[in-house]
């Protein structure tokens, strides 16, 4: 039996769910998104879509191909402040693909237009019937809806109020997607600087001498290093401690417009705070 496969055809419609399924990614992680860095990621999986038919090295190897090319395609789309911002990355971009390609087969299952299967080349391909004007537009309506659906929840979720922030430690800057928080009145006491905090799974951005003073205390740390930390007194639930901030090079805000100089101090979280899913709290004076 000939198999006859439009490459074109089936290069667009692996691009158009490939870059669905970045962008919302994107959207949810609240990455800064380049649009082409999208398109070339959303690219190379549309590419591998289509070379995919010409190779067959077994199951486990394609498998394991695809899963490789799904991380590429994350690693070119995407900036990353730590590993397990990746990974995570990977995983929400995997889930969203699956539940578009799901409720497409789950479609095509309900209106009956699975025929059958036959073996090509060691592997086993469906077979589908025709596609005619109505159930298109069925599909179309289903993957208008899904969107639709994922968009409001996104939406929902960008109500909070967000700004991106640029902090630099030497010669490199690490740029964040931050949460607007107006109960972060935390602040230095002598001189009123508001203090910015980060989750410790993306705090790998700091000098190793800070980050080890934050987690096991500033006893054993030089002149130099200390000269750049402030303890400031805060109060929780819990009671009061001593919070370690560290005086960055340079610090950025931007909220839609043009990046700004701030100053700000860093501190960082070790509690495990959600911070509505962002990476960073940024209190509300520092926007003033």
């Amino acid at each position: 039996m000939t198999e006859e496969v439009y490459g074109d055809v089936l290069f667009i419609i692996n691009f158009s769910m490939d870059f669905l399924s970045l962008y919302l990614a994107g959207k949810i992680m609240h990455f800064r998104m380049s649009a082409w860095r999208v398109i070339l990621g959303a690219s190379l999986g549309a590419l591998y879509g289509v070379c995919s038919l010409l190779f067959d090295l077994g199951a486990f190897f394609n498998h394991l191909i695809t899963l490789l090319v799904m991380l590429l395609m994350c690693a070119v789309s995407f900036r990353y402040g730590s590993v397990r911002s990746f990974a995570a990355t990977g995983a929400l971009f995997c889930g969203i693909s699956m539940l578009i390609g799901g409720i497409m087969t789950a479609a095509f299952t309900a209106l009956g237009k699975y025929q059958t299967y036959i073996e090509i080349g060691g592997s086993i391909h469906t077979i589908y019937g025709d596609l005619p004007l109505w159930l298109f537009a069925v599909l179309a309506a289903l993957s208008a809806l899904l969107t639709w659906g994922i968009g409001r929840l996104i939406r929902r979720k960008r109500g909070m109020r967000s700004c991106e922030l640029k902090i630099g430690f030497g010669e490199a800057d690490t740029d964040f997607v931050c949460l607007v928080d107006s109960g972060n009145l935390l602040s230095e006491p002598v001189s009123g600087t508001p203090v910015v905090f980060v989750k410790s799974e993306y705090a790998r951005f700091l000098p190793d001498d800070i980050l080890l003073a934050m987690t096991d205390g500033v006893a054993s740390l030089d002149i130099k290093t200390v000269g750049r930390l402030r303890l400031i007194p805060a109060g929780t639930v819990s009671g009061e401690r001593l919070v370690i901030a560290a005086v960055p090079d340079r610090c950025y805000l931007r909220c839609g417009g043009e990046y700004e100089p701030k100053k700000a101090l860093v501190a960082v979280d070790f509690t495990g705070g959600d911070f509505g899913g962002f990476p960073a709290l940024v209190p509300e004076e520092l926007l003033s």
